[in-house]
């Protein structure tokens, strides 16, 4: 694939879903007439528009990684954060962040990029839901699969992805005096100033996780900053044999959004959906948005829909 193209072809995807959130009909398409749980919603009376627009990004299974590493650099903080792969133009499997980085930690050369195909890295549980799965169903069914990510035919015939910051617009409208606080999170996984990249890899694998936080400070590291420092500065480990060894106070860390305790789960909402990176912060605890999502149904949110 020429790299032009897809640096074009990822500007333009990107920018789609970076703006969508803006113009999304989601509350024009509410019944008002009724007043059931947010989880009793079936997906096309909260997200009529996926119905409508195809919204995904793509990428065949015989794709080299570098290929792959460098689109979703670029789709990681949007509506898109996975690539859903095709197979003969049928979605076959889902590669996100986490599967690319688990595999790269197996093989940190760069025959990895440019020998491995996306095939042998996906995920092949790709769930699809329909126009009838419930809110409820569908967080289910991404807690089970261990990924906050799925796909939804629409009325073409094509596809449209689900994730957990596509669903921060649900528990915008959710009627909720829940705070920040009430909400259930996971411990947070920290590093040190002083860590090796390969440390700070194994550590993400061994947690499951999809960011760590540097020690003491309001700042973290994810897959895409990982990624990003492979391809702009050592062109994919061309020639680069100790990437793991370095330090890893050579990465350019990302700023968490810093919000109070008080803060209801409509305002989190909006916070994540807006912010460039949809992680929030406390003074002790770190919430990403499948930690907020998914408290919308464990909990007696009323929404019209």
């Amino acid at each position: 694939m020429n790299r032009n193209f897809l640096s074009n072809w990822i500007d333009q995807v990107g920018g789609r879903h970076k703006n969508n959130h803006n113009l999304h009909p989601i509350s024009n398409a509410l019944n008002y007439e009724k007043n059931l749980s947010l989880g009793d919603c079936i997906l096309e009376e909260i997200f009529p528009h996926l119905l409508v627009y195809s919204s995904m990004a793509t990428i065949e299974n015989n794709e080299k990684m570098w290929t792959a590493t460098s689109m979703l650099v670029r789709l990681l903080q949007t509506f898109t954060n996975n690539l859903v792969v095709l197979q003969n133009e049928i979605p076959a499997g889902v590669l996100g962040g986490r599967d690319a980085l688990k595999e790269f930690y197996k093989n940190p050369t760069s025959d990895f990029f440019f020998n491995t195909t996306v095939n042998e890295v996906m995920d092949t549980g790709l769930y699809v839901a329909t126009s009838k799965t419930r809110f409820a169903d569908l967080l289910d069914k991404m807690r089970i699969t261990g990924r906050d990510f799925a796909i939804i035919e629409n009325n073409s015939g094509n596809f449209s992805t689900i994730s957990a910051r596509r669903l921060l617009e649900a528990g915008i409208l959710s009627r909720s005096d829940i705070k920040l606080s009430d909400v259930p999170y996971r411990p947070v996984i920290t590093f040190t100033k002083d860590s090796r990249i390969g440390d700070i890899i194994k550590l993400m694998i061994d947690n499951n996780a999809e960011f760590l936080v540097l020690e003491n400070t309001s700042k973290f590291i994810d897959s895409q900053i990982i990624f990003e420092k492979i391809a702009n500065d050592y062109s994919y480990l061309d020639g680069t044999n100790n990437f793991l060894d370095l330090n890893g106070g050579c990465l350019k860390l990302k700023n968490v959004s810093i919000i109070s305790q008080n803060t209801k789960i409509p305002e989190i909402c909006k916070i994540m959906l807006n912010a460039t990176h949809s992680i929030v912060m406390t003074s002790d605890r770190v919430l990403t948005p499948w930690d907020v999502v998914s408290s919308l149904h464990t909990r007696d949110l009323r929404n019209n829909c």
